[in-house]
């Protein structure tokens, strides 16, 4: 059924989704310097967005734990290390410069760090820990990046486990298991290690996305790794996910280049694998959260998308409500590539911005909280340049490997 591997060569010069993903200009993204501002220093930022934290490093995906202590991923800035496809250099370089941390006071306090991370240069795309998730108690980080095409040979992509020393456990070699369990069918942009994306914790698991194949899957806490649903054909890129507390999941997509205008949607997916539409007319979706008032909320990479170069115009993003099937209202808007969206335990929204920037985006990262209540829709445009919110502060900037990981 539509299993067709190209040959290596093409895969690599298409390699994993970044071929379909990242813009041919970036711009440097917001950073600056004045070291040791404070959280609320963004310059001309509009009211009712408060800077969690700012100087960041290629920001993902992030979660609260029971004692409501917040932990952000961090991709890394990639490594010396050249990544190989078929005994082929892939064109991606690897080192163990991602890390999982913790934000507090505008401050970005390593929990474990020598993560694997890869960097695509020519294009500015960083693989390294795409999402974190907290079940039962226990911190887990969802590694990309990981194995031999990324340049990671020696620590592959999946579930770890991250102890309170900082140490880590593979709980689950998504890497191998990609290998053993390719998907119906073949992009050319596929890549073998997987393009992971988010994380969520359900009652006794660990809900995961895989984008450049088209994934959803679980992984239990002692390793057991099940397919919820092969959504491969036609290649959307699945990206966004949100657990469904009646059961099951809502799945949101990026789609290939150029990403069409209206043309990404989100899926609900059943337990046992059944998949139907309940949201379409979105546009390179990247986030998605279930809203305290019950409406699923989109980010958008970009609105307003070109047939050609740069495809993704920058500062065009934004979050989006459901309001149908087909409907949707703008509640923020002018956002920088933004990335991971979350509600926390109170019910405000927080972003991570940008998906991407110049070089290898070291220190140009953000994490947004944003005040949704005044009903209208707010913009991000003046925020304006933001200078780093912990002075000398760890977690800042990309950070060199302090330890190796465990497997």
């Amino acid at each position: 059924m539509h299993r067709i591997k190209p040959p290596a060569a093409v895969r690599i010069a298409a390699l994993a989704f970044t071929a379909a993903l990242v813009p041919a200009v970036l711009p440097a993204a917001a950073q600056d310097a004045s070291p040791g501002a404070a959280p609320d220093a963004a310059a001309g930022a509009p009211p009712g967005v408060e800077v969690v934290a700012s100087g960041l490093t290629n920001p993902r995906g992030f979660t609260w734990g029971d004692d409501g202590a917040l932990y952000l991923a961090l991709t890394g800035t990639g490594g010396p290390t050249m990544g190989e496809i078929g005994g082929a250099p892939s064109g991606l370089t690897g080192g163990p410069t991602a890390s999982v941390v913790r934000v507090a006071e505008g401050c970005a306090d390593p929990v474990a760090d020598g993560l694997p991370s890869s960097l695509w240069e020519g294009v500015g795309w960083i693989w390294g820990v795409a999402d974190v998730a907290v079940l039962d108690g226990e911190l887990y980080a969802l590694v990309s990046g990981g194995g031999t095409d990324y340049g990671n040979p020696d620590t592959p992509s999946g579930v770890y486990r991250l102890a309170d020393d900082g140490s880590t456990e593979l709980v689950a070699d998504l890497s191998a298991w990609f290998r053993a369990n390719p998907v119906e069918f073949i992009a050319p942009d596929y890549n073998e290690d997987g393009s992971l994306f988010s994380m969520q914790a359900g009652e006794d698991r660990l809900w995961i996305v895989e984008a450049v194949g088209g994934r959803l899957m679980t992984v239990t806490p002692d390793g057991e790794i099940d397919l919820v649903a092969d959504l491969s054909e036609g290649h959307p890129v699945p990206t966004g996910l949100a657990l469904d507390p009646e059961g099951g999941a809502y799945v949101a997509n990026l789609t290939a280049i150029p990403y069409p205008n209206g043309a990404a949607k989100v899926l609900h997916i059943s337990a046992d694998g059944a998949v139907e539409e309940v949201w379409t007319g979105l546009t390179a979706v990247t986030g998605l959260a279930l809203g305290p008032d019950g409406a699923l909320y989109a980010a958008e990479l970009a609105t307003n998308t070109t047939d050609a170069e740069p495809f993704l115009p920058p500062g065009t993003g934004r979050i989006v409500r459901q309001t149908g099937p087909d409907g949707l209202e703008p509640v923020v808007t002018d956002i920088l590539y933004p990335t991971m969206l979350r509600f926390d335990p109170e019910g405000a929204l927080h972003l991570a911005t940008p998906a991407f920037a110049a070089g290898d985006g070291a220190g140009q990262g953000a994490l947004l909280k944003i005040d949704l209540a005044s009903g209208t829709a707010l913009s991000l445009a003046g925020l304006g340049e933001l200078a780093p919110s912990c002075q000398g502060g760890p977690g800042m900037a990309a950070g060199a490997a302090a330890s190796p990981v465990a497997g």
